[in-house]
């Protein structure tokens, strides 16, 4: 049995600023997580990051406005996630609002394109003859693809916020702030984010034109947030104010239903009622059916699902996009079953001591190895890279690391010390993707874990969890619950509160043979019981007869049939006597 160790995340005892009395435990969670005023919790669209702070928005709006006016034909192109096909969708959506004529899509296959505008895709690309191309979500590292693209004298804006190589494309106009370390703002924003403020800048380069008038009527594109907010959650970028601003304004135009047909239907699929939906639907039942389609089939059906409009349309590509992400959990399942026997035959001190953990099996599939490499991550606490085979003789690897450990950062290590080992690669801190020759994997691990020893301080791999500690007894309540979601979005670098308790357990059982259903109770003032569920058990802790249970948790609201219950959603089981997780 291993263990990971919670740590009660530092709270400081000021007082926000604020006219409006708060609860002195909502206070203490705001300012665990940096919050100095109720004004960074609060969100409207006048306090938005500005579109002027993106270095050349103002040279790719005027290019775009060109090809716009000029009646140019325009194509856009994406990525093969959900925050490619939010890019996508919202690009082809704000041009068409604009008056553009006809604005075309293209999208790479996972499987025969490889990430990116590859030279074969621009030769695609110049098939279609378009007179401008604009990435999204990708070409930062497109350097050939772009080349030969401009060679035949087609303008391409760059807009993307994934890390460029040592060389930037030789595109017309590049928008990402991750390009130059000297920028600071708008760093975080996702493929979708970056997309939008251009968008913001087209629209006001052609107001001062004279483009829009009574027949051309300038557009809200406010209307285009629901895209945003999807795709920056799923993306998993960090949510500093901007991003929580763009996510809440977002959200609350999807539970308005002031959303596409194509995004209503998929949150019907997902059984997620547009007027609760929250950034929590969106990461783990929204973004994993766009997903899937691009994991195992074109993430096309995807983007025109986030663009219908016909209702009938809509359910028939959200039913499509249903039964693929069935697919893909039942695959999945079979490989983390794989994934799990391999681990198995480890010496389990050889894991404990290992910096990073390299996986392949010759049957996986390509679409699936960062959902493995993430499985394992979490299991392990270690930097976890995960192959398939692809073409012949070359493995598709996916990774995905921890805190402290820039996943990037180690495979540019790697291809600096061991020059061709890596065929290519890229991606973010936390994820990233490879490919290599296969009779090369053995020594790509050891360079790997030399790479991680080398980078990474001791303390990468002590895993600790953060949480907000002990909650008071009243707050355990419906109406403290639902005003924790009233400050929501919460995600990424600004976490869900969650908290530490000990209780004695009145009833519990085991449903659908995996999950822990509970009634738990304590003798504190003001609690009233309150039902529990920890999801996806171990078979040993779902045959336990439990008297008292410590648990780290999250608040939630359950609601069922038109009522609003508490619900504790158990995270971890802990030990009695310490703030280890039981596993």
């Amino acid at each position: 049995m291993t263990t990971r160790q919670l740590r009660f995340r530092p709270q400081d005892k000021r007082l926000l600023q604020s006219d409006n009395p708060m609860h002195p435990s909502l206070q203490k969670l705001l300012t665990g997580r940096a919050i100095e005023s109720l004004a960074d919790v609060h969100y409207s669209l006048d306090q938005m990051l500005a579109p002027g702070v993106i270095r050349n928005i103002d040279a790719a709006s005027d290019l775009l406005a060109q090809q716009l006016q000029g009646g140019k034909s325009i194509l856009v192109f994406g990525d093969y996630d959900a925050d490619g096909a939010t890019s996508t969708a919202l690009c082809m959506r704000a041009l068409t609002m604009m008056g553009a004529q006809s604005p075309a899509f293209l999208m790479p296959d996972r499987f025969l394109d490889g990430y990116g505008l590859s030279a074969p895709i621009a030769r695609r690309i110049i098939d279609l003859a378009p007179d401008c191309v604009i990435t999204v979500d990708n070409g930062i590292a497109s350097l050939d693809g772009i080349a030969a693209l401009r060679a035949q004298q087609i303008e391409v804006i760059v807009t993307d916020h994934h890390l460029p190589a040592s060389s930037l494309p030789d595109a017309s106009v590049i928008l990402n702030q991750n390009a130059w370390p000297d920028e600071t703002q708008g760093r975080n924003l996702a493929g979708v984010g970056v997309v939008f403020y251009l968008m913001l800048a087209l629209r006001s380069r052609l107001r001062e034109s004279g483009w829009f008038d009574e027949t051309r009527p300038e557009p809200n594109l406010a209307d285009c947030l629901d895209l945003v907010a999807i795709g920056t959650i799923a993306d998993l970028v960090p949510l500093d104010f901007n991003n929580r601003l763009l996510v809440s304004e977002g959200l609350k135009r999807i539970r308005a239903g002031h959303c596409s047909a194509g995004i209503a239907a998929l949150c019907e699929v997902a059984g997620k009622p547009l007027e609760y939906l929250c950034s929590s639907d969106i990461g783990f039942a929204i973004a994993p059916r766009i997903n899937a389609a691009g994991r195992l089939e074109d993430i096309s059906i995807g983007v025109r699902c986030l663009l219908a409009d016909r209702q009938h349309q809509a359910h028939l590509l959200a039913q499509q996009l249903e039964q693929i992400n069935s697919e893909r959990k039942q695959i999945q399942q079979q490989m983390s079953a794989e994934a799990s026997a391999i681990m198995a035959t480890l010496d389990g001190a050889e894991i404990d001591a290992s910096h990073a953990i390299v996986l392949f099996h010759p049957d996986w599939h390509e679409g699936l190895v960062g959902i493995i490499a993430a499985r394992i991550r979490e299991s392990y606490h270690r930097p976890s890279i995960v192959f398939a085979a692809g073409e012949t003789g070359i493995l598709k690897g996916s990774g995905r690391s921890i805190d402290g450990i820039h996943l990037r950062d180690t495979l540019d290590w790697v291809d600096k010390n061991y020059p061709g080992l890596i065929d290519k690669f890229g991606g973010h801190a936390m994820a990233a993707g490879l490919s290599l020759a296969a009779d090369r994997l053995a020594e790509f691990e050891m360079a790997f874990k030399l790479a991680v020893s080398t980078i990474a301080g001791g303390e990468s791999f002590d895993e600790v969890i953060e949480c907000d500690g002990e909650l008071e007894d009243d707050c355990h309540n419906l109406e403290f619950a639902l005003q924790l979601q009233a400050l929501s979005p919460w995600g990424q670098h600004f976490p869900v509160p969650s908290f530490v308790g000990e209780f004695e357990v009145v009833e519990q059982r085991v449903l659908a043979g995996k999950h822990l259903k509970l009634q738990l109770t304590r003798a504190g003032k003001g609690f009233a019981d309150v039902e529990a569920i920890a999801f996806f058990q171990p078979e040993p802790l779902l045959q336990q007869q439990f008297e008292k249970l410590r648990i780290h948790y999250q608040l939630d609201v359950n609601r069922f049939r038109g009522q609003q219950t508490l619900q504790l959603l158990v995270q971890h089981i802990l030990d009695e006597d310490a703030n280890s997780v039981v596993e």
